[in-house]
């Protein structure tokens, strides 16, 4: 039996909950596999102990972490967009939008963007800081074992060169490739389908982006990265221009922190255009983040 495009006369919601059930069937067993393989290695019981990957100081704990991270990310998020493409199109690579290479001019306003945007993205923190939630929805975001705050720091840890650089590949290149597939690669496309307006597509990904993240103190600058990686993916027709972005946006998180923990940063980035005296360095961060989107929009459509 032929199973290659076999769902792609269905509805774009039919579509959106095939790819969530893929999702969470994989999720489940990507999870349990790395758990598995990450109690080989290391010694640490997630099953006996789930609490056990509280204590982010021991460095058996923060391997266990990171194994069943880079797992449980393959399943969820990697696999169920290829899997979703080869149901819903005859063209794997079309439909994910990997079938058209970027420019090294777009490449590096890409990564040029990131950089600049940095004291932006601290505003909007700030902003988001000041967000009032229900207490339930603190209670849920901020669960024992639910924390990507915590999550997030023991990624960020290593004590040694080939440590980092397994942390540097779960957090920044996994991500980048596999949140953009489905995200962007799947999701923002059905969306869009849904809605039947590009604009409200783009804006529901980046709303369920920010949200699966779990983080209610990252939720409007994620936000507004998922806002811009979907109209990254949109003005080029390509998922390699918003993979760069995002892989860009993720390296430099990861290198500020392990500078920050390691006392080799003269500032500290988490306050840079926020704090008092630096309304000058926010400005030009709004004005060339807007310059430079104007610049890539333009060069991305001209190419397409």
């Amino acid at each position: 039996m032929q199973f290659k495009a076999i769902l792609a006369e269905r509805e774009p919601y039919r579509k959106f909950l095939i790819l969530v059930g893929i999702a969470l069937i994989l999720a489940v067993l990507s999870s349990t596999i790395g758990a598995f393989i990450a109690q080989l290695i290391t010694g640490v019981s997630i099953f006996g102990n789930p609490l056990a990957l509280s204590d982010i100081n021991n460095s058996d704990v923060v391997l266990a972490l990171k194994i069943t991270q880079l797992f449980s990310a393959i399943g969820t998020f990697l696999l169920p967009p290829i899997i979703a493409a080869y149901l819903f199109s005859l063209d794997i690579k079309e439909y994910l939008g990997a079938n058209k290479l970027i420019s090294i001019q777009q490449l590096l306003i890409a990564v040029f963007l990131i950089v600049l945007i940095q004291p932006f993205v601290n505003w909007m923190s700030l902003i988001n800081a000041g967000v009032q939630l229900p207490d339930w929805l603190q209670n849920l975001m901020n669960a024992p074992g639910n924390s990507a705050q915590k999550i997030g720091e023991a990624l960020m840890k290593g004590s040694s060169l080939g440590s980092l650089i397994f942390s540097a590949f779960v957090i920044a290149i996994v991500p980048a490739v596999s949140e953009e597939l489905i995200f962007r690669g799947v999701i923002q496309k059905l969306f869009v389908d849904l809605a039947k307006n590009k604009h409200v597509g783009i804006i529901l990904t980046a709303i369920l982006f920010s949200a699966l993240h779990m983080d209610v103190a990252g939720f409007i600058p994620r936000f507004a990265l998922g806002a811009m990686l979907g109209y990254l993916y949109l003005w080029s027709g390509s998922i390699y221009l918003s993979m760069a972005a995002h892989f860009a946006n993720n390296l430099l998180a990861f290198l500020m922190e392990v500078g920050k923990n390691n006392h080799a940063l003269s500032f500290d980035p988490d306050k840079l255009g926020i704090a008092p005296g630096q309304e000058i360095v926010l400005g030009v961060s709004v004005f060339f983040t807007w310059g430079l989107l104007f610049l890539l929009r333009k060069i991305s459509l001209e190419s397409k």
